[in-house]
């Protein structure tokens, strides 16, 4: 079985600390506990419009994708 990488450091995910962009799709490291060792390739936003929260991974939060 192959494990899928994270779109921002290309490390494996685990199936647990990650979740999905909401602009790309990509999947990205998102750690669900404030000790875990898992890297931050995301942030959580505000969309304003929606008023909703999003999960968008470090490039589409940063536009780097642009």
């Amino acid at each position: 079985m192959q494990l899928e990488l994270c779109v921002i450091c290309d490390d494996a995910l685990d199936g647990i600390h990650q979740t999905s962009c909401q602009m790309c799709g990509g999947r990205f490291h998102k750690p669900w506990e404030s000790d875990s060792p898992i890297p931050e390739c995301g942030r959580i936003a505000s969309h304003v419009d929606a008023l909703v929260v999003v999960f968008l991974c470090n490039d589409c939060y940063e536009n780097r994708n642009s």
